[in-house]
């Protein structure tokens, strides 16, 4: 009965307290949305957001026809020969517009590419030739620079772009350059034959086939903002419910109620655990809210809709265990600091450093190596992964249970020295 009456008596202080309420319910709900947002194009694949590219072709031939059909197959580049209104893109207009920021990169083929990379290639040709008696060996070239197809860049553009745009010109290249090859091997080996050149497609030799290693055949679902921001911002506002928790908590200490239950029974196991589970039950409300607003709001503001995967069972079970975890933290704060201003300040900036940590800021793949290797000690980096383990991977029960197992530790460890403290001081 001490169990259900406590729980009746925090349930009746929170919801006298609409700063409180506001504190663990609209602000999470106002935060991982406003995060969301922010991040969103940090998450956005190119794919996805495309991006404009100046094609500077000073060629006019095969080598800068090929490179302009690649591009204008790619769904994420737009390519641009000219600006409305004005005559075709030089060197120096190009480099103007990629330096004031306008567009972010340029691509220029130089006059005569064609003629000079189709040069080298029948020298390479012949010089293999020779090599196996087959003609006589040409002549060297003292001077014979390789040729230079430039790509500017805005100094702000993303790595990924500068790596996806230099691979693609490359490609491309490459594809030429073995087409040319096959077409001198033709010539030489046909002689006076005259028959007719057959074409090879060398993109049909092989096929890279990318795909998801993910658990029970479900398809995986990609990282971005909602998949990311949703769970991580749902566990950093469960462990503030160490706000509620221990201010109520110091304040009845301060005024004496813990002084009269103690007077009326030794035992405070049932009041810690009155408060443990109603706290545990609130960081679940905030969970499902949070939740909602991914599957329901976030699409309304032009994001993706949140993808929980297939796990129910592992996703009540992680549910539970971050409440847990959270809800054991915010009791110890409460019980062993003895001001609201010590336990508020200690626990709010020690929640900000866990959450960095865990990954709830920056994704733990993108942190330095040092801090790699420190995450796996943050509480909230366990629940993290179960998570990404089940809304990304699709993963099993078993997958992510050591994670669930570190976090129910960490609670029974908390709510243990919670109880021992308290019993301490009650001695005392």
């Amino acid at each position: 009965m001490k169990v259900l009456a406590t729980i009746n008596k925090e349930f009746l202080l929170l919801v006298r307290d609409p700063g409180g309420l506001a504190l663990i319910f609209l602000m999470p709900l106002a935060l991982v949305i406003v995060m969301a947002l922010i991040q969103d194009n940090t998450f956005r694949e190119l794919q996805e957001t495309g991006i404009d590219v100046l094609f500077v072709d000073e060629d006019l031939n095969a080598l800068s026809a090929g490179i302009e059909r690649s591009f204008q197959a790619s769904p994420n580049i737009r390519l641009i020969k000219k600006e409305p209104g004005a005559p075709p893109l030089t060197q120096e207009t190009a480099r103007r517009l990629v330096q004031s920021g306008d567009y972010q990169a340029a691509v220029i083929i130089p006059k005569n590419a064609t003629i000079a990379l189709r040069d080298k290639t029948k020298r390479a040709v012949k010089e293999l030739l020779a090599h196996y008696g087959f003609v006589p060996r040409p002549a060297a070239k003292k001077d014979d620079p390789a040729v230079e197809l430039q790509i500017l860049f805005d100094p702000a553009i993303k790595a990924n772009y500068r790596q996806t745009l230099a691979a693609a010109v490359e490609k491309k290249i490459a594809g030429v350059q073995a087409e040319w090859l096959t077409d001198e091997m033709q010539e030489h080996f046909g002689g006076a034959a005259q028959k007719k050149k057959i074409k090879i497609d060398f993109s049909r030799m092989i096929r890279v086939n990318q795909t998801d290693a993910v658990a029970n055949g479900q398809p995986g679902i990609a990282l971005n903002a909602v998949q990311h921001n949703v769970p991580a911002w749902s566990m950093f506002a469960m462990f503030f419910i160490l706000f509620p928790l221990a201010g109520n908590f110091i304040r009845e200490r301060e005024e004496g109620s813990m002084l009269r239950l103690r007077l009326i029974s030794g035992s405070q196991f049932p009041v810690v655990s009155g408060k443990f589970i109603f706290y545990l039950l609130v960081c679940l409300l905030q969970l499902v809210l949070m939740i909602g607003v991914g599957l329901h709001l976030m699409p309304l503001f032009g994001l993706s809709k949140l993808v929980l995967g297939t796990n129910w069972v592992g996703l009540i079970l992680t549910g539970f265990a971050v409440a847990m975890a959270a809800t054991g933290y915010g009791l110890l704060i409460a019980v062993y600091f003895r001001t609201p201003q010590q336990a508020l300040s200690f626990g709010s900036i020690s929640v900000v450093i866990l959450a960095a940590l865990g990954g709830v800021w920056v994704p733990v793949f993108a942190m330095p190596q040092i801090m790699q290797s420190v995450s796996p000690y943050s509480p909230l980096n366990w629940g993290l992964e179960a998570f990404n383990a089940l809304f990304l991977r699709n993963a099993s029960t078993s997958v992510i249970l050591p994670d669930l197992i570190k976090l129910v530790c960490f609670s029974l460890v908390t709510l243990a020295a919670s109880i021992l403290i308290t019993k301490s001081r009650t001695v005392s």
